[in-house]
């Protein structure tokens, strides 16, 4: 008898504002949820990011 295996696969999906003096002040949830995810569990995080 094998083992089942789940993969758990999180997405975060993030707006990256078109200018550089407007990224600095965006808010950096995404990188802390990942970091959480990452730390406690097995899951695979992948940050979605789409221009606004």
């Amino acid at each position: 008898m094998t083992a089942r295996v789940t993969r758990v696969t999180v997405l975060i999906p993030e707006a990256e504002p078109e200018y550089l003096w407007q990224r600095t002040l965006q808010n950096q949830r995404g990188a802390v949820v990942a970091h959480a995810v990452r730390r406690d569990t097995n899951a695979v995080v992948c940050r979605l990011r789409f221009r606004c």
